[in-house]
Order: C-alpha cells, then structure tokens, then sequence
C-alpha cells in the first residue's frame, strides 16, 4: 500500500470513531456500522479493512480502553468491511445498501454479547434473549439512516478517490 492509502484509511479510521462516539449518545442509533458498510462499498477493499482495524484501534486505545468488547469491535467490524466490499456489485441500490446495514447492525449488538460467555452461559443466553429488542430497534434505524444518508456519503467518499 502507498503512503497515501494509509493516511487515507488512518482518516477515514478517525472519522469512524468520530461518529462512533457522537452517534453514541442517542438511544439505539450505531451509525458506524452504516459508515463502514458505506466506505466498503465506496472505497478499495485494503483501505475499507484497514480503516475498520484503525477505528477499532483508536477505539480502544482512546475510549473504551482493551476489554473483551473493544476487542470484539475488533473481530467484528474488519470483517465487516471485507463482507460487504467483496458482496459489492457495481449498481448497489440504497436499499440492498440498506438491508445489509440493518442485518450487520443487528448482528453487531447481538455478537456483542458474546464476551458474556466467558462469565456464564446463562448470562450469555439471557443478555442474548435481553438484547433482541434493543438489536431489532438498532436494525430498522440503521436501514432508515442509510436510506437516507447512503447516496451522499458515497458521492463524498467517492470524491475522496
């Protein structure tokens, strides 16, 4: 990679957590998974991946410090970002765009729970069971966001080209 892809991605990293973190104080809205879903599908698959580790990194070393969720954060949203820009179709509509955001993002609050399990089992399954309501919330926000907003970020991502 050149120097300019990785202040590229080391950016675009920064802007994650930047969302991340004014998106977190409003009740059920994660707007960072819509963010990455939109860098995967608008930039180069190396830059997406790597801007996913840097957010994540600078999550944990800013933020959440190093705990079994930061470090899910971690296992998660890379591979996010190497999912979506390997489904990536040239004509991805704000809809397609929109149903794998709301999946990935119900999939994030669901897999975040899984650290749980290193404490018990029973924990685990009832903070699952908790967690669909606050899980299907967060999806259908994140689809309205992204039916919204998927259009002009990826014209200003793609002006980042």
């Amino acid at each position: 990679m050149s120097v300019r892809q990785l202040v590229q991605a080391a950016l675009l990293g920064a802007l994650e957590l930047v969302v991340f973190t004014a998106f977190s104080g409003i009740l059920y809205l994660e707007a960072v998974t819509f963010t990455i879903v939109c860098v995967a599908l608008c930039l180069d698959r190396r830059i997406a991946v790597l801007s996913s580790v840097c957010f994540c990194v600078l999550n944990m070393l800013l933020i959440q410090c190093v705990t079994p969720w930061s470090l899910m954060y971690l296992a998660i949203y890379p591979l996010y970002s190497l999912g979506v820009s390997c489904l990536r179709t040239r004509h991805m509509t704000s809809l397609q765009a929109a149903l794998v955001t709301g999946c990935l993002s119900f999939l994030t609050g669901q897999l975040l729970q899984i650290p749980w399990m290193l404490f018990s089992r029973v924990l685990a399954a009832g903070y699952l069971l908790l967690g669909l309501q606050t899980s299907l919330i967060q999806g259908v926000l994140s689809v309205i966001l992204t039916l919204c907003l998927f259009r002009p970020v990826c014209a200003v991502l793609k002006t980042c080209r």
